[in-house]
């Protein structure tokens, strides 16, 4: 995209100083973030989200929210590693074609821009796609929390079913101190690793080895304990039935090219998520929106 439309993107959807539309090194086009209450970013491919940190007080350290791989790859039409991708509308490789892209189309097709405003000191941005008989709004909410939020719509004339997950990646201290605790505790899940089903645990979720898990059931509010940062990552989320939980440990981070092999060490996903068992089927003109909300906490 060259400054002409930039510039254009400026005037009709730049809020001055505080939601500004910029084209990446890569050459794609991104928006950052920057207010009273947070500084973030977002790319419009993928209405992928990168960064988000909310204001801190005076001299307390600040650590990032969100993962992004020293590794990613910048370029069109390939997902970014870290950040929050829009896995729609199949999770996973596709359940009858393996030719087509994991994770669905959505999170390396470019949105557009619908609109923005500053809501309570809150910067709104909804993007807008259209594909196979889907209307999608994704709406980007920063301010003392970070709120991204899925509509859907069936806007062909027969029933559609789909997948979806909004794949966090959170930012760690170390991976071997962090514990996952809230709903999830009640909820069973399936180990994509071993293809085995489990009861719920009812206790908290520990890293100890590679981790793949849908978990399934309404798991409102999940907290991530991260002490040697002094800090928890609060999850609400609403319209969802499924989380997964994943770090890829040692042998696949080595196996992954936009990833570093270390990496493994400082981050986990935790995914907001309708998928498997638990995928979504919208009559023509039905919708379903799925939503996930982060805050941070001291401990």
């Amino acid at each position: 995209m060259d400054n002409l439309d930039i510039d254009g993107l400026n005037r009709r959807f730049g809020l001055g100083e505080e939601l500004v539309f910029k084209v990446h090194p890569s050459g794609l086009v991104m928006a950052d973030v920057q207010t009273s209450q947070c500084t973030g970013e977002f790319f419009l491919q993928g209405a992928h989200v990168t960064r988000y940190q909310p204001d801190q007080q005076p001299n307390h350290q600040t650590h990032p929210i969100l993962f992004m791989s020293q590794q990613a790859l910048y370029m069109s039409g390939k997902a970014l590693r870290g950040g929050i991708p829009i896995c729609f509308p199949w999770f996973n490789s596709h359940p009858s074609d393996p030719n087509l892209p994991a994770h669905g189309w959505a999170r390396t097709s470019v949105w557009d821009l619908v609109q923005t405003q500053k809501v309570d000191g809150r910067i709104d941005v909804d993007l807008g796609l259209a594909k196979d008989g889907f209307d999608l709004i994704y709406r980007i909410s920063m301010g003392d929390t970070l709120k991204v939020s899925l509509e859907v719509r069936n806007a062909a004339g027969v029933p559609l079913a789909f997948e979806v997950a909004l794949h966090t990646y959170l930012s760690l201290a170390s991976i071997d101190q962090v514990s996952i605790a809230g709903d999830l505790e009640e909820c069973g899940y399936y180990d994509q690793l071993t293809q085995k089903l489990h009861e719920p645990e009812k206790q908290p979720i520990r890293f100890v080895q590679e981790t793949d898990r849908i978990y399934y059931g309404q798991a409102a509010r999940i907290v991530l304990d991260d002490p040697a940062w002094q800090r928890s990552i609060q999850i609400d989320s609403s319209g969802t039935q499924a989380t997964v939980v994943w770090n890829p440990w040692i042998d696949k981070s080595k196996r992954m090219a936009d990833f570093g092999d270390l990496e493994y060490l400082r981050m986990c996903c935790i995914e907001t998520a309708n998928v498997r068992q638990k995928s979504i089927r919208l009559a023509p003109g039905q919708t379903h929106t799925t939503t996930a909300e982060f805050q941070v906490k001291s401990l």
